[in-house]
């Protein structure tokens, strides 16, 4: 008999060892949007745009509660801004929204775990022309 309570206790907790949770382990090495990004190039009608130092500083931050942190700049000199808006990935797809009425449509061209490549296709209801489109490149930091 105590053979037997001692083999069912060590396969109790041979069975509770087995079933600890390893999930944060295993999909580290899969892509994901998640994380901080900062741009690296920015291209325009097929030309890559030469970048100010300033430029090169903006990063986006995705968080796993939908909700996006665009830290950015609009003028020289290096006057940043942040604002937090939403977002939603579906396949390849990145929408952005700014507010109740206006949102942003990205194709993602490239998602690996350090390079983010998107091509803003469509915003506030219109889509961009092939001409029209602004691709951005950012890197994982």
């Amino acid at each position: 008999m105590k053979k037997l309570n001692l083999l069912l206790g060590i396969l109790i907790a041979v069975t509770i060892l087995s079933c600890s949770s390893d999930d944060d382990d295993s999909n580290s090495n899969e892509p994901t949007i998640l994380g901080e990004w900062i741009l690296v190039n920015q291209i325009y009608d097929g030309q890559n745009e030469n970048l100010s130092d300033c430029k090169l500083q903006e990063t986006l931050t995705f968080n796993s509660d939908g909700t996006l942190i665009s830290y950015y700049t609009d003028n020289d000199p290096c006057e940043f801004f942040t604002e937090i808006q939403q977002y939603e990935l579906n396949g390849d797809e990145l929408k952005i929204l700014f507010g109740q009425n206006l949102d942003f449509r990205f194709n993602v061209l490239t998602l690996s775990t350090t390079e983010l490549s998107i091509e803003n296709f469509y915003r506030n209801g219109e889509t961009l022309e092939e001409n029209n489109r602004t691709i951005y490149e950012y890197e994982k930091i």
